[in-house]
């Protein structure tokens, strides 16, 4: 079990103050794996014995072995990132488009670095062996969801948006759900009330959640069966381009892990469009 699932899976029994240290990794984990207990407890707003303990809490024997933790994972994951580090370096910084192209480099390039890869195989399993697939995603999550369902549906998979027509039409869309279904959750720092009504229907019935967020502690992960992670900064764009990355490569791992069936369905779907279109 890698670090930021170790996390996920400990939030619910953490204090207040080392929830504020989990969060904080979560969404800054590069920067953690390089600061020392007292750099960090600063930076959070904590003391240092609040950053020990929940070290402590995590099976760690203090605050150091963790972030070597944090170090490996990284180091794993980051071979790619130098390329785009080279690309980022070399535009100009003083231009508005070129710091918004940098800044979203930038968290291309966090969310790279911290991919797990057994949750991105996991999470295409899950898509793949699911009877239907219910995805969920409001407000900015909104066109994520509808991007990730399309790509799904253009394969055949029984890919379901849930949308919100008033009433109790969220109700009457999750009560087909059962444990041989799939339920993709897409939510970052305010999870909306009706997306939080879906974990928890998926949950009573106990059918899977794969999760799409931004942190390890957020309100989706930690109800996740598997969860990916892109990086977000809400504070300078808000912008849903990491995000976006992440999910055209998960459509892509999922129409590769069964070529046949995936080109199959592309045709079908390309002989519709001469047929009708």
């Amino acid at each position: 079990m890698n670090l930021h699932d170790l996390i996920r899976k400990s939030y619910s029994g953490l204090t207040k103050r080392q929830k504020i240290v989990a969060d904080y990794i979560g969404n800054n984990g590069i920067d953690a794996s390089l600061a020392s207990v007292q750099e960090l407890a600063q930076v959070i707003g904590v003391s240092e014995s609040s950053v020990v303990r929940f070290a402590q809490k995590l099976g760690y024997d203090g605050y150091p072995p963790l972030r070597r933790a944090l170090q490996a994972e990284y180091r794993q994951r980051a071979a790619g990132a130098g390329r785009i580090r080279r690309t980022l370096t070399a535009l100009p910084k003083q231009e508005f488009v070129e710091s918004l192209y940098q800044k979203d480099i930038e968290l291309i390039e966090a969310s790279l670095a911290g991919l797990s890869r057994k949750d991105f195989s996991k999470a295409i399993d899950l898509i793949w062996k699911a009877r239907r697939i219910f995805i969920v995603g409001f407000r900015s999550s909104l066109a994520l969801a509808i991007y990730l369902h399309s790509r799904l549906a253009r394969l055949r998979l029984d890919a379901r948006l849930l949308v919100i027509t008033g009433g109790t039409s969220l109700l009457e869309q999750l009560l087909p759900m059962d444990p041989k279904d799939l339920l993709i959750a897409i939510a970052f720092d305010h999870t909306p009330r009706e997306t939080l009504t879906a974990l928890r229907y998926a949950a009573d019935v106990k059918a899977p959640i794969l999760g799409f967020t931004h942190s390890p502690s957020s309100e989706v992960a930690r109800q996740a069966t598997a969860c990916l992670l892109a990086k977000r900064d809400p504070q300078y764009t808000q912008s849903l381009t990491s995000h976006m990355a992440l999910l055209n490569a998960l459509s892509m791992g999922v129409t590769r892990r069964h070529k046949t069936r995936s080109t199959s369905a592309l045709k079908r779907l390309d002989e519709m469009g001469k047929q009708f279109l």
